[in-house]
């Protein structure tokens, strides 16, 4: 198949496949702008509809402003892929192989609230946008790539890909004076203008470059979602448009519950160790913790059928009285597994059943007290207050009735109510309610709880669509949390390469003086002028560098100069060099000639035998943009000085074993523990970053620190990797210590 230039697309540059990518660029163009100028008519209609109302948000004042720029925002979208298509037709021109704007400097960039709002809704969009033609695009992007002679293309760089779009729809915007709030709207309506046009575009996309013989036989291994059938309301504002962050998909209730009921996944061989185990261990703790009747096996009086132990746990959950705050938690003498005891024998009275002397039928017994054990360890830590054990302890009578009827809750890690309780945990282990958002998130832990005392009627459907809905709602905070820990990430990456630059450029300049007094002024602007570009260049370049050398070449012939003037004898100063100094530090044209005749009246004055000066004004102190302050880490003692705190190989050897995304519990200054993340290690100090839940650096510490800080029970390690197997691991632990006793 031939292809001719469309009018209007003139390549300055020859291309193997110049036509092709001309055709291509006509048919993005042709689909993603009408999407895009859809999407603006649409966001005026419902800023009109909002103004005749008398709304002030997003109302009159908005429609006003985005009348003025919608010309100007079409043009610069249309402008914005188009320039995209030229970079990739000139792309072999470049040795490094980036794009005009591609290229990213190694510096930081640490977003404003605005910018990480947007930032947010860019890649919801872009997420969305794919879900439904993720097969398609794999296809249209490989071909794509071999277009335009690349191995791979990252997708901000793909004029086919959503993200890209996305973007450049967030950048013309950037561009103009429009309200944060408005940006969001006009995302959401370009979102869902957007999946309705790229099924045809990577459609014809895939045909043209098939035609053109490009990777005919490639087939996808990517799974698209099927879209939705129902229509939206052009007229209508877009589902949740001012919170755009909801990323995390989940299949529907009845898909769900249909998966699980019918098809529940095979239990691990050490799960079902581990409750074989702790089954065969409870009658040991029954003994020793004087268990009352009617949860002992084989005793004489009224023996309650599963059917009757339900109805007592209905009741129970029924008139579900408050959880005393303190049961669970150490030092408490009301646990839950005896809470759990008193509560079924006033409900049995309740019922008509005499309470006294109650026997349960072995499996059932079991399953009421290993539960009543799992919430006394779950909750006997200091990463729960008061609140929150009260909250939690609510969940207790429901998973007892799950228990009795369906024990595979304690062998399948996917087991919805074993699900909830991780979610449930993780949304509040460490949250304090101090920020509105982690109070949000409190409430709404709940309102699940709530729901799920109110609701649950023996089917496990209950759990999957509570953690189901919970899940979702923490994904809104989880992506506003991983872009924070993200830019913590950053700015200490950028911390510690700066401080081993700086550390590397003065070893540098201490060997190169060789030990050698200089005069003030000279030594001055080694120390800072000379010392700020050698870092720079370290920073873009690399230490070892041919521009580093280079530059330490200029000093080198620099001090020579100073320390030949000082014996008598007037050697040139390497000028360009000095010259590229001080412009590194903001001192150019000139002010940079005149710094450049200050250091000569200084090496003029040596030679004849003069003092010189121990300051000059015509040098300017180095233009410096202020580092931002590091966050205030907690004041722990024993970071620092840890070669004498006693400290085993073993716990050395598990702290060397954690990784990026492990997480720990750390007591803070208050002696309260929180969940920390390790978010980074360090390739230069091998340090480990850990964050909180909101992305803030609490502590960076090295493996013996933490195996030490491990040691003084400062730091706490899971033996699971969720809440809920961490329990069963210390109910274990618990069994065991009660046989072996």
């Amino acid at each position: 198949m031939t292809f001719r230039s469309p009018a209007g697309f003139h390549s300055e540059f020859k291309h193997p496949h110049g036509p092709l990518l001309d055709a291509l660029q006509k048919r993005v163009l042709d689909s993603v702008v009408p999407a895009f100028e859809s999407s603006l008519s649409e966001l005026d209609d419902y800023l009109f509809d909002r103004s005749q109302n008398g709304e002030e948000t997003l109302g009159l004042m908005a429609l006003r402003d985005m009348r003025q720029v919608r010309g100007e925002l079409s043009k610069g979208f249309r402008q914005r892929i188009a320039d995209r298509f030229r970079e990739l037709r000139q792309h072999r021109l470049h040795a490094d192989g980036g794009t005009a704007d591609t290229d990213t400097d190694s510096g930081l960039s640490l977003l404003s609230d605005q910018d990480l709002e947007q930032q947010l809704a860019v890649d919801q969009l872009a997420s969305s946008a794919l879900r439904n033609h993720a097969s398609a695009y794999e296809l249209a992007t490989q071909r794509f790539c071999a277009v335009v002679g690349q191995a791979q293309l990252e997708a901000n760089a793909n004029p086919l890909s959503p993200a890209f779009l996305a973007a450049a729809l967030g950048q013309v915007m950037g561009q103009r004076e429009i309200e944060a709030e408005l940006r969001i709207v006009a995302f959401k309506f370009f979102e869902r203008e957007l999946a309705g046009a790229l099924g045809e575009l990577y459609e014809h996309c895939n045909n043209l470059m098939v035609s053109a013989g490009v990777l005919p036989e490639l087939r996808s291994t990517a799974k698209s979602q099927p879209a939705a059938a129902k229509a939206p309301n052009r007229h209508a504002a877009p589902a949740e448009a001012t919170q755009p962050y909801e990323t995390e998909q989940v299949p529907t209730r009845p898909q769900a519950a249909a998966a699980w009921d019918t098809a529940p996944p095979q239990a691990s061989a050490v799960d079902q160790a581990l409750f074989a185990s702790m089954l065969g261990q409870l009658q040991h703790w029954r003994a020793a913790n004087n268990v009352a009747p009617h949860q002992a096996h084989g005793t004489s009086g009224q023996s309650l059928s599963t059917g009757d132990l339900l109805s007592i746990l209905t009741l129970m959950q029924r008139d579900a009285e408050p959880v005393p705050a303190v049961a669970g938690h150490a030092g408490s003498a009301q646990s839950f597994a005896g809470l759990l005891r008193q509560q079924m024998s006033q409900s049995a009275r309740k019922l008509g059943v005499a309470s006294d002397n109650l026997t349960l039928d072995g499996l059932d017994g079991d399953a009421v007290d290993l539960v009543a054990l799992l919430f006394d360890v779950l909750l006997d830590g200091p990463q729960y207050d008061n609140r929150i054990r009260q909250m939690i302890g609510r969940m207790l009578v429901p998973f007892v009735k799950v228990a009795v009827k369906d024990r595979r809750m304690f062998m399948y890690k996917e087991h919805p109510a074993r699900r909830l309780l991780n979610t449930v945990a993780e949304a509040c282990e460490g949250n304090r309610g101090e920020a509105p958002q982690e109070q949000e998130l409190l409430d709404h832990v709940d309102h699940t709880i709530d729901r799920l005392v109110a609701e649950f009627n023996e089917d496990v459907a209950i759990f999957e669509a509570l953690e189901q809905d919970l899940r979702v709602y923490m994904a809104q905070h989880r992506k506003r949390f991983e872009l924070a820990e993200k830019r913590t990430t950053e700015a200490h990456r950028g911390r510690e390469r700066l401080e081993q630059a700086r550390t590397e450029v003065n070893a540098d300049l201490e060997k190169h003086r060789d030990g050698r007094e200089l005069p003030s002024v000279i030594d001055e602007f080694v120390a800072t002028h000379a010392q700020h570009h050698l870092t720079q260049i370290v920073l873009r370049d690399g230490h070892g560098s041919p521009r580093y050398r280079e530059a330490l070449q200029g000093l080198d012939a620099f001090l020579q100069a100073v320390v030949s003037a000082m014996q008598g004898t007037v050697l040139p100063l390497p000028e360009a060099e000095l010259l590229a100094i001080l412009a590194s530090a903001g001192c150019v044209g000139e002010d940079g000639q005149a710094a450049l005749e200050a250091l000569s009246d200084v090496v003029a004055r040596l030679s004849i035998g003069q003092a010189a000066k121990t300051s000059d004004e015509r040098i300017p102190a180095p233009i410096v943009l202020a580092e931002p302050p590091p966050p205030p880490t907690p004041q722990l003692e024993v970071v620092g000085g840890v070669d004498a705190v006693p400290c085993d190989d073993s716990l050395l050897a598990r702290m060397g074993r954690l990784e990026v995304g492990n997480w720990l519990q750390l007591q803070g200054a208050d002696g309260q523990f929180a969940p920390a993340k390790v978010s980074w290690i360090s390739p230069i100090s091998a340090r480990l970053l850990l964050v909180n839940r909101r992305g803030i650096r609490v502590l960076v510490a090295s493996v013996r620190e933490l195996a030490v800080m491990s040691a003084l029970g400062k730091i706490k390690l899971r033996e699971g990797d969720a809440a809920f197997d961490d329990a069963m691991h210390q109910v274990a632990d618990r069994l065991q210590g009660v046989k072996l006793a």
